[in-house]
């Protein structure tokens, strides 16, 4: 069977990322956003009203925590503001009477008591999950395992987190459920190949350059932006490079 070529993607989207994941040793950053319709998330604001009232006076579920298994969508209060979300079950662990679960709507995850996890009720489980997973297309954020890896992770976060973003779906990843891999952009910018937060975080020695990208071959103006703004940050001694070229990409 022929390789399938990969061509360029222009879908530009406005959102907002709703979680971030460190990276584990020398995988990328994951993140997980929420796109916006004029501005908002109508229907998840919507169910999310009718959702808080349903709480206040919910059964209590007719299915016992322990049953549940990895997959089901449930109702799962949120330990920091101890609201109820929409969930899924990831990993259930009866002997400790709790569970690990992920937000649908919003991509984070905790591990919760089994006092605070109830059926899903039917008409909640109409709106598909809000949360979409996401990366950075052509770069890779600095990882734990290098010296600047916090402060790559602390400084992606100042850029991006509480903001309305601009962001093209430059690929979407079929061996990983459809996941975005995204260009990102202040709103005030016009998406250019030097614009991109992705370009910035290079630019401030922040990022490497991902050359084992699938799409790579579809993206030549960007690589070669990278490229460049890959030696800016080399000959301004920018983030990683502080004390001179320490890696290669």
């Amino acid at each position: 069977m022929k390789n399938i070529a990969i061509k360029p993607n222009f879908e530009y989207i406005d959102l907002i990322i709703s979680d971030i994941r460190e990276p584990v040793d020398s995988s990328d950053v994951s993140f997980s956003v929420q796109i916006l319709k004029n501005g908002g998330i109508p229907e998840l604001t919507s169910l999310m009203a009718d959702f808080a009232v349903y709480h206040r006076s919910a059964p209590i579920s007719s299915t016992p925590a322990g049953a549940y298994k990895a997959g089901d969508l449930v109702s799962a209060k949120f330990s920091v503001d101890n609201a109820w979300y929409r969930a899924k079950i990831r990993k259930n662990l009866p002997h400790k009477k709790e569970a690990e679960v992920v937000f649908i709507d919003y991509g984070n995850s905790e591990v919760v008591s089994h006092g605070n996890i109830r059926s899903l009720d039917p008409r909640f489980k109409s709106l598909p999950p809000q949360a979409k997973e996401a990366t950075l297309s052509f770069v890779k954020l600095l990882g734990p395992d290098t010296e600047y890896g916090s402060e790559a992770l602390d400084h992606f976060r100042s850029l991006v987190e509480g903001q309305t973003l601009v962001a093209n779906i430059d690929y979407r990843d079929p061996s990983q459920n459809g996941r975005l891999h995204l260009s990102l952009y202040d709103t005030a910018d016009s998406p250019t190949s030097t614009s991109s937060l992705n370009h910035r975080l290079v630019r401030e020695g922040f990022a490497l350059i991902n050359l084992k990208a699938p799409y790579r071959s579809a993206y030549q103006e960007q690589y070669s932006a990278l490229e460049n703004a890959k030696q800016e940050a080399k000959r301004n001694r920018a983030g990683a490079y502080e004390f001179g070229d320490a890696f290669d990409d």
